[in-house]
């Protein structure tokens, strides 16, 4: 299976926003160990940048990057081009952001983004499921 991270989740288990972290962190347990044989996991590279801008002030330069390494050990770096943003551009998602990850997902083709604000991801022709609802999909 080949999903992508949306930086939220990430940002979650770093800084352990409740009421998402916990969710979110026994997801990343669960890609971490089933990465090699079940679980193929990307992230953007514009995700690094927006989880450093929010984690960094938070806990800190080190456990961020510790945090950032650990991740490149089972999670892939998508990497979209030119057309995948302008697929991604037809969609008109609410935000831009969701945009620049969506052309991601599109570049990895991902076979779902795993987010907790799956709003902001309305139309996309990829599914889009929150942390628990993947976590409940690889437990079953």
């Amino acid at each position: 299976m080949k999903i992508f991270l949306d930086t939220d989740v990430l940002v979650d288990v770093a800084i352990d926003r409740r009421p998402f972290s916990e969710s979110s962190a026994k997801l990343i347990d669960v890609i971490q160990t089933a990465h090699s044989s079940r679980i193929d996991a990307y992230v953007s590279w514009s995700s690094f940048m927006e989880f450093s801008q929010q984690a960094t002030p938070l806990v800190g330069q080190q456990k961020t990057a510790e945090f950032c390494m650990e991740l490149t050990k089972f999670v892939k770096i998508a990497q979209a081009k030119a057309p995948h943003l302008t697929a991604a551009l037809a969609f008109n998602l609410p935000e831009f952001r969701a945009t620049l990850q969506a052309a991601a997902a599109i570049a990895c083709k991902a076979e779902m983004i795993i987010t907790n604000n799956t709003t902001l991801y309305t139309g996309l022709r990829i599914p889009v499921k929150a942390p628990a609802a993947l976590t409940d999909q690889v437990a079953a």
